[in-house]
């Protein structure tokens, strides 16, 4: 249950009487450093860091464009989250607010299986994943442990002690082109009060739960997940695919609302050169752009023509990026 102010006061006093010493402080994140989620949030989104502030999304910057990401949820123990029944959808679905809050990324959230997992079929399974969710890049927020630790006793009880929970989730960031993993962090809390969810009566934890203690908590660390994606992110140049090229026409998966706009220019890297760069072709100055000139939602059409023949064999598959 959760602590009130009147038994904390009624704590710190005994404390002090009984051993002389103050209460200690709460857990910093671990990888996080001492700094609240609210504070960093506040630093990025002022352009404190170097990096973010060279890359920050201005008009007629090349960091304009919105990144889609894939955020996908995932639970390596499940026995100690009997009592928080769909709490990897729920968390997905708040990270990717936080991550919709930044107006720098188009954001899709899934729960898959397959990511329950970290074995050797990994790089392939990402690829997928990213391509079937027109995807640029996959966030996986893995729960690592939620075990809880019983109050002390009947003295504890009294003074209105509780239950506290170990939270120990990890970000992981993938390429979707190479199936690569780019970024790997631990986050981890432990966190007193009303931490136990509803066990045995069949009920699904929903956004109010973000009201309880523990709630609180995994939703600060969800919101640090998310500036360290966008800190992670921020200088990467934006990629689609080429879909198909029909006549002069060039088809790709991304439109306005990834920040396209008709007239602009994206580089374009034929698909072995992105996954096999050590045998890349020398591309002339002026066989590896096209030129937008028809938007739509969530594709566009280009054209870079020599003599009404589209340039340099591009085909399906292809990837363009902002430079």
């Amino acid at each position: 249950m959760t602590v009130t102010f009147y038994k904390l006061w009624i704590v710190a006093v005994l404390s002090l009487l009984l051993v002389g010493c103050s209460l200690p402080g709460g857990l910093p994140f671990v990888g996080q450093g001492k700094e609240t989620p609210q504070a960093q949030a506040r630093a990025v989104l002022q352009g404190t860091g170097g990096a973010l502030e060279a890359c920050s999304p201005e008009p007629g910057t090349p960091f304009i464009y919105k990144k889609a990401i894939l955020v996908a949820g995932t639970i390596g123990v499940p026995d100690l989250a009997r009592d928080l029944p769909g709490l990897t959808t729920l968390t997905s679905q708040r990270l990717q607010m936080h991550l919709d809050a930044l107006e720098r990324f188009n954001v899709f959230a899934t729960h898959d299986s397959s990511f329950e997992s970290m074995g050797p079929g990994t790089a392939g399974r990402v690829r997928q994943l990213g391509k079937e969710y027109t995807s640029q890049f996959v966030v996986k927020l893995d729960i690592e442990d939620l075990s809880v630790q019983p109050s002390g006793g009947w003295f504890d009880e009294l003074l209105g002690g509780s239950d506290q929970r170990n939270v120990q989730m990890r970000l992981y960031i993938y390429d979707v082109e190479y199936g690569a993993l780019f970024h790997s962090q631990p986050y981890q809390r432990t966190v007193s009060g009303d931490v136990v969810g509803y066990p045995g009566n069949g009920r699904t934890v929903a956004s109010p739960w973000f009201d309880t203690d523990l709630g609180k908590q995994i939703d600060e660390m969800l919101q640090a997940m998310s500036m360290q994606v966008n800190e992670s992110l921020a200088c990467v140049p934006f990629s689609a695919e080429v879909t198909s090229i029909r006549g002069n026409d060039i088809h790709i998966n991304a439109g306005f609302l990834h920040g396209i706009r008709s007239g602009d220019t994206l580089r374009v890297y034929r698909r072995t050169d992105v996954l096999a760069p050590e045998d890349r072709q020398e591309q002339g100055e002026n066989d590896g752009w096209i030129k937008v000139h028809t938007v739509f939602p969530n594709h566009s059409v280009a054209s870079t023509a020599r003599d009404g023949v589209v340039g340099y064999g591009l085909d399906t598959g292809d990837v363009v990026r902002a430079w």
